[in-house]
């Protein structure tokens, strides 16, 4: 099997959804076939532009990382994809390498449902700690991850990705992130 199901949305989340996304769940990509590959990479694509993955980069992250998308049982298209990658100095540690939601479905709060499954995800898998970067012109990005997780912003990287692309460095910790679930 190429898709695993870790879990659907929360049912108050698919009450508020149109019928087209009611049925979304996150999936872990264990294997891929060439269909999925090439819809895992135009979606990275399309929301990251050429800063997204093609597939030289997504084959060495479901082999070796923890690669997941938001769609529906049985249908083709993405709704959300993560990338996540042990931290090889920290082992308690994950990096949140790529996170986006198909630009049609946001503002739906499926980015923080989708992360927070994730982030739950990961808690049961022993870490307990997450990183990620961020762009310090997305306001919704940054809402999400600070106000929304409670992510700390630990520093901002000037020319992170080239002249004028520089980032927020966030961190969460899952001790705060699961305080905050359960309020």
């Amino acid at each position: 099997m190429n898709l695993e199901e870790m879990h659907g949305l929360p049912q108050e989340v698919v009450d508020g959804l149109s019928d087209e996304l009611k049925n979304l769940k996150i999936y872990l990509v264990h294997e891929y076939d060439l269909n999925l590959l090439k819809r895992v990479v135009d979606f990275s694509l399309d929301i990251f532009g050429d800063g997204g993955m093609d597939e030289w980069g997504i084959v060495p992250q479901i082999r070796q990382g923890n690669v997941f998308v938001l769609k529906e049982e049985g249908a083709q298209k993405i709704a959300g994809l993560a990338i996540l990658m042990r931290d090889w100095d920290d082992v308690d540690k994950v990096y949140l390498f790529d996170f986006a939601i198909s630009q049609e479905y946001q503002g739906q709060g499926l980015g923080y449902h989708f992360l927070h499954g994730i982030i739950s995800i990961m808690v049961e898998q022993g870490f307990k700690r997450m990183n990620l970067t961020v762009n310090i012109n997305n306001p919704g990005a940054i809402k999400l991850y600070k106000e929304k997780l409670g992510f700390q912003t630990l520093s901002m990287k000037k020319d992170e990705f080239g002249k004028d692309e520089h980032r927020y460095f966030m961190e969460l910790d899952f001790d705060d992130f699961k305080r905050i679930k359960n309020r």
